[in-house]
């Protein structure tokens, strides 16, 4: 492993950070209790379909994703999927609050900016309505509540992830 690099998101690293942490948020209790842990990702065409004879031009953003421990994979905004002109890649049942909901499912990479964060290629993600905001996200991505993906146990299970709720501190890494 090369040297780590340490992104706060915007937030003050305290206390000091364990050895081998690859990402610390040290934030506020009160923005973990109104709109939970969300974060940077850069959400991209699949690599996959950069490689073939007619690739489709590489579509990419950054948006807030937001943690969803009930969502068993990673899922993005429906309007997002079609900004970033993504190929569907048939559907799949999903149990939501409103229901069962059949959508499309995406192949896309997924990085974490400014992180040591191992990025996921060709991950097959499903999609879903969220109250995302395109227009606000490409002018400010780093609005928590303005989310476009939810990331999922899929990506969760891949991490050592210490949520310290009394210092509202939370560490991440893979």
């Amino acid at each position: 492993m090369g040297s780590l690099r340490h992104h706060n998101f915007g937030f003050n690293i305290n206390p000091p950070l364990p050895q081998g942490t690859q990402v610390s948020i040290n934030m506020s209790y009160v923005p973990l209790l109104i709109s939970g842990l969300n974060v940077p990702v850069e959400i991209s065409t699949a690599t996959a379909f950069r490689t073939t004879p007619n690739p489709p031009p590489l579509s990419s953003i950054v948006v807030m994703a937001h943690f969803d421990t009930g969502a068993s994979v990673t899922s993005i905004d429906i309007t997002l999927a079609k900004h970033l002109k993504l190929i569907p890649m048939g559907q799949s049942r999903s149990n939501t609050a409103s229901g069962p909901l059949l959508s499309p499912n995406f192949a896309v990479d997924i990085s974490f900016p400014s992180t040591d964060l191992s990025p996921f290629r060709n991950l097959q993600i499903s999609s879903c309505n969220l109250n995302f905001n395109l227009t606000n996200a490409i002018a400010n991505p780093n609005v928590p509540q303005n989310f476009g993906i939810l990331l999922g146990r899929d990506i969760m299970s891949k991490w050592n992830i210490i949520w310290n709720g009394p210092t509202s501190t939370v560490f991440i890494s893979d």
